[in-house]
């Protein structure tokens, strides 16, 4: 892995709000020009975490990529392999490829090394992500792009790529769930937006909980405002506080100093103290 820049109190933040122990323990690693030891399947889980927090830089391989021609993508298409690749994609994405979309394939195949049933199964994630972000087939530029994001996580065997597009597509279904919780359609999550919401997924809040952590957003704000629902479900998360039955016992079940002010539970009255000191 390539040295990272020094550390940074962004990061620190960043990493803290992820509760992802491996991908800070990855993040220090990478920061001294080393490899933290974890297996494999936690490498990649700590990996995604970095990337979804924009902590780790663009590989130096995207840089250095070759300029295919058109006489390397007739070459290639001379090959068996590349020649049985090409079709299968095409069949996949429903059309033929362009001469430059031949070239981000022949990206895949040649620069990456990326295996062919291991290029399927990236093609098919591909294909279904998009499909329930309710958008159009992915291009082959996008395809390329998420190619190596995959290097990048070493995930070169049919078996990672599949328990990696399991685990991917799983997490997906869940965002859209919760979008439709939250009353967002119709339009893709921002990046910050996403950070959330996939945060609340790594802290483990079922469904139900985040409901009422919406409503409760709803109801002090009277709209939604993602920080100070954040701010709910942050609390819950640092006092163990995840499943309805546990908040309902936390968040009544008071000591005097916790009694309601002006109609707000301490939580919510916390929730608000820190909103105003970060503006």
């Amino acid at each position: 892995m390539a040295k990272q820049e020094p550390f940074r109190s962004e990061a620190a933040q960043a990493l803290a709000q992820s509760g992802d122990g491996d991908a800070a323990l990855v993040y220090l690693a990478m920061c001294a020009g080393t490899q933290a030891q974890l297996p494999p399947e936690r490498l990649e889980s700590a990996m995604l975490t970095l990337r979804r927090l924009g902590l780790v830089e663009q590989t130096v391989r995207q840089t250095h990529r070759p300029e295919y021609t058109e006489r390397d993508v007739t070459d290639g298409l001379g090959t068996k392999e590349f020649g049985a690749l090409v079709g299968q994609v095409q069949r996949m994405l429903g059309r033929l490829l362009s001469t430059e979309e031949l070239k981000c394939l022949l990206s895949i195949h040649d620069y990456l090394r990326m295996p062919a049933e291991v290029t399927a199964v990236l093609v098919s994630y591909c294909i279904r992500r998009a499909k329930l972000r309710g958008g159009r087939l992915p291009t082959m530029r996008a395809i390329e792009k998420e190619a190596y994001a995959w290097a990048d996580l070493g995930i070169d065997t049919a078996d990672a790529a599949v328990a990696h597009m399991r685990e991917q597509l799983q997490k997906q279904s869940r965002v859209g769930k919760i979008c439709a919780i939250i009353q967002i359609s119709g339009r893709s999550l921002t990046a910050p937006e996403l950070r959330y919401v996939e945060s609340w997924i790594e802290w483990g809040f079922p469904d139900d909980a985040i409901r009422l952590a919406y409503e409760k957003t709803c109801l002090n704000t009277t709209g939604m405002k993602w920080a100070y629902m954040n701010g709910i479900l942050k609390r819950w998360h640092e006092k163990g506080l995840h499943t309805i039955a546990e908040i309902e016992q936390g968040d009544t079940a008071k000591p005097h100093t916790q009694a309601k002010k002006n109609g707000l539970s301490a939580l919510e009255q916390e929730v608000i103290a820190q909103l105003m000191e970060e503006d």
